[in-house]
């Protein structure tokens, strides 16, 4: 029996068929001056969050308030507003009211060396774009170079290409309506933007025309009706559209994704009360250290920290591969539980551990341990030492105290932990014993 599928967020809030009006109607700006209300409710208790309320207020509107000064502006130049351009500079242009000064500074962003290179090294992090890498980097080589016909006869393809690649359409971009260019949440769904730039994308023309071109009439450049686009502004557009649709595509996976369940009031109350009881914690936690030459083997295995970090040396000693991963804190997903231990079973099985004794642990933080072990590889004795975080299952470091939390190594290998030393903290270290 299929599983039902959950709505995605796009469905239950779809946009205007013909684009959001403002900035101010899509969805992650209305949320966000929701949150900036509620976050001014706070101030009655915390006054001292009014300076950071401000400026968040200020960063805000200046966004907002650049992106629709953008489309009244170049708009009807049929530019569209994307998450590559660079906000600092083109907000000045902005401020100088002249579409002319916004539509140069757009082009000398496309002309950036430094700030194309990070774009296209997104381009090409795009699955449905990797297969055009090379058609990609031919593009901007022709454009550094000036040979702007080529650049824009190779983008136009890989446009329709693109688009018919995302979803299951199996239709290029000049094959869209204007109202399959709006999608939930995105700016490039204004109704100035993306689905308001495909009537003249898609224009048909039927004679020639020798004239200067500054549009990307996509029908009548590739059908031979316009000679006259070997400049700069046509190459940038071609450059702002291809921008634009990876925007598109993300909103598009974005507005697929069910809503996420928000936590009622007693959760969030929960949640804050939470949070500060561990802030409490880590404002109290002070340093602590001991050693096994000074304050003798009880108060070092009282640790337990050292407690984990001896339950991972024994099964690393015993080839328990399993009840070792336990104690291997990993920065990446985890594969299958069975996977991840065949990749444990591969960094540990080629280094037989002989024996191993506990030094001394230092607490450095109420959820930092380091733990000064000697262990016994291949006849010799090694100087090895341990830091260990204490984190849930979510991967966050918490205090110490707190059970929903557990001791974990990061160091996830025998290479990593065999003679490994970590720098010393300000307050004076442990020393080790000397080696017999």
């Amino acid at each position: 029996m299929a599983r039902t599928r959950k709505p995605g967020q796009g469905e239950l809030d779809p946009p205007p068929e013909d684009g959001y009006p403002s900035a101010w109607d899509v969805p992650q700006f209305k949320e966000m001056r929701v949150q900036m209300r509620a976050m001014a409710l706070l101030l009655v208790i915390r006054p001292s969050l009014r300076k950071e309320l401000t400026k968040l207020k200020q960063e805000l509107h200046r966004i907002a308030d650049s992106v629709d000064c953008f489309y009244e502006l170049v708009g009807d130049r049929h530019w569209v507003f994307h998450g590559s351009l660079n906000l600092e500079r083109l907000v000045t242009a902005l401020e100088s009211g002249s579409a002319d000064e916004v539509e140069k500074n757009l082009i000398e962003q496309y002309q950036d060396s430094e700030q194309m290179r990070f774009a296209l090294m997104g381009a090409k992090a795009v699955p449905e774009l990797r297969p055009y890498a090379a058609m990609l980097d031919a593009a901007w080589r022709d454009c550094q170079e000036g040979r702007y016909y080529a650049t824009v006869l190779t983008l136009l393809p890989i446009l329709d290409g693109f688009v018919a690649t995302v979803g299951d359409n199996r239709r290029g971009l000049h094959a869209l309506d204007d109202h399959e260019l709006v999608v939930w949440d995105s700016i490039v769904s204004h109704h100035k933007g993306l689905a308001a730039t495909q009537k003249s994308f898609r224009k048909s023309f039927n004679t020639l025309n020798e004239e200067p071109l500054h549009e990307l009439y996509r029908n009548g450049i590739l059908h031979g009706n316009f000679t006259n686009f070997d400049n700069v502004i046509v190459a940038s557009k071609a450059w702002n559209r291809l921008f634009t649709l990876m925007d598109w595509r993300q909103a598009l996976i974005e507005s697929a994704k069910p809503k996420a369940v928000e936590p009622t009031i007693r959760e969030s109350l929960t949640k804050i009360a939470d949070t500060r009881e561990r802030q409490r914690q880590l404002e109290e936690f002070q340093p602590r250290a001991s050693s096994v030459s000074v304050d003798g083997e009880e108060a070092v295995m009282g640790e337990p920290v050292v407690q984990a970090v001896v339950a991972l040396l024994e099964a690393w000693q015993a080839g328990n591969y399993g009840k070792l991963a336990d104690y291997l804190h990993e920065t990446m997903k985890k594969p299958s539980r069975g996977a991840y231990i065949g990749q444990v079973r591969g960094r540990f099985s080629d280094t037989a551990l002989e024996g191993f004794a506990i030094d001394a642990v230092e607490m450095r933080g109420s959820g930092c341990g380091h733990v000064k072990t000697t262990l016994t590889v291949a006849g010799k004795q090694h100087h090895s030492e341990f830091r260990v975080l204490h984190v849930d299952a979510a991967g966050h470091v918490l205090p110490e105290a707190d059970e929903r939390a557990s001791w974990q190594t990061i160091q996830t290998s025998s290479d990593a932990i065999v003679g490994r030393e970590w720098p010393p903290v300000e307050w004076p270290p442990v020393e080790w014993p000397p080696v017999e």
